[in-house]
């Protein structure tokens, strides 16, 4: 069927070849020059990631399999933005691909090339032919940081006698939480081979020396205060813009940093902060840039009195975090059930969040529980809870602090996760 898809979608390849050859000569299955085996490492291990968020998730995952298991890491994602900040943050990795399509010729050639002893892939990247021609291969298989939504459930659930042969190939699942294990055992994996490691995501957000200088770009003193709406989507932008010009009206020294989940959108998130007659600022124009490379005309930053600054760039949103009072996890007000919480948290930030958390559910209820995360249901209640957070430096403290202790009493995910790999003999 794969192999179908693959012939009638041809024009579509050839496409991408002309418009972007170095990607898509890895998705038709045209790899880098992927090094021979080296003696000195013990094993070598494929592990794939799609995008920023994943990629994150892995860094002391490689980071532990090279320096302290010896083994050597070869690194595929699915995205641009994955594939640059895994080359730009990750050193361990010996080769860098994007993951070629699922289409079992494609792949068979792929898991020839690469000459894996093992195949992690990370969170829901459960590619069948992938999977079925790594293990034809020899090559052990198991997930890492494993989680299913429940809205992911319902699309697998409904195509549970496709999917129940792949993972019954896995040699190991290694999830986030116990919700979702049962959700990896009710779909049909074995549940001996089902192990809870915790979220992996929590071990790569480490302190950022580095400053970016949010402020200081924008215009904006120490005494104002900064929401970061962090991974925003469709529709959420409109909420909290409202919601932030209601409670400008009582606190006058609220700032505003969107940074949308895809950057693609930014030109659409500008538009919708104007709209509230807002004075808005890209933040690769304060920084001298574009997204494309060219140099933008720069007004002063003085003459902007900027309201919002748009986040337009990757890999600056945790340095973001770390230079605001008040986070926003996108994703939550708009029924996508959310987006990295455990940034805000290492970040030591009250937390702003809207009902839809399945993705996020338990570190997010222990957020609530503690404090840290208040929760609201439209631009009425986050103007409200803004304007709380933005009088009482108090408040924002304490609940910053509650954060923090949350965050510093998780375990090490990563640690957890290969030992139990090391346990069933992957490692």
């Amino acid at each position: 069927m794969t192999t179908l898809i693959f012939v009638i979608g041809s024009p579509v390849w050839l496409v991408g070849l002309i418009a972007r050859p170095d990607r898509w000569r890895n998705r038709v299955g045209l790899l880098p020059d992927v090094p021979a085996r080296d003696a000195r490492f013990k094993a070598r291990v494929w592990l794939h990631a799609s995008s920023v968020g994943e990629v994150r998730a892995t860094a002391r995952l490689v980071k532990e399999m090279s320096q302290r298991l010896g083994v050597e890491v070869v690194f595929s994602t699915m995205t641009v933005a994955g594939q640059s900040v895994a080359k730009t943050e990750l050193s361990e990795p010996i080769c860098f691909f994007y993951l070629p399509l699922d289409v079992p010729f494609i792949q068979r050639r792929t898991v020839e090339r690469v000459k894996a002893d093992v195949l992690l892939l990370v969170e829901t990247e459960l590619w069948p032919s992938l999977i079925l021609e790594a293990k034809a291969r020899g090559t052990r298989v198991a997930v890492v940081n494993g989680k299913i939504s429940p809205k992911g459930f319902e699309r697998y659930r409904r195509f549970k006698c496709l999917f129940r042969p792949t993972l019954r190939l896995l040699d190991a699942v290694v999830v986030q939480s116990q919700a979702h294990a049962g959700h990896y055992e009710e779909l049909g994996t074995p549940v001996e081979k089902i192990m809870i490691g915790g979220n992996t995501k929590q071990d790569s957000q480490v302190l950022v020396s580095e400053r970016i200088g949010l402020r200081e770009r924008a215009g904006w003193s120490s005494s104002e205060i900064v929401l970061v709406a962090g991974s925003t989507r469709p529709e959420e932008e409109r909420i909290i813009c409202e919601g932030f010009v209601r409670a400008r009206d009582s606190f006058a020294g609220l700032r505003l940093v969107l940074a949308p989940r895809h950057l693609r959108r930014s030109a659409s998130v500008v538009k919708i902060a104007t709209s509230f007659n807002l004075e808005v600022a890209r933040w690769s124009e304060l920084r001298g840039e574009t997204s494309s490379g060219a140099k933008p005309t720069a007004r002063p930053v003085q003459s902007l009195q900027i309201d919002v600054l748009v986040l337009d760039t990757i890999g600056e949103l945790v340095a973001a975090y770390r230079e605001s009072d008040i986070a926003f996890i996108g994703g939550t007000l708009s029924g996508h059930g959310g987006h990295n919480i455990l940034e805000t948290a290492a970040a030591g930030l009250p937390i702003i969040a809207g009902p839809s958390r399945e993705n996020i559910k338990e570190d997010a209820d222990a957020l609530a529980g503690r404090g840290a995360l208040l929760s609201v249901k439209s631009a009425r209640d986050f103007s409200e809870a803004l304007l709380m957070l933005a009088s009482s430096q108090d408040e924002r403290l304490r609940r910053g602090r509650e954060a923090v202790v949350f965050y510093d009493s998780r375990p090490v995910a990563s640690l957890v996760t290969l030992e139990c790999l090391r346990k069933v003999g992957l490692l």
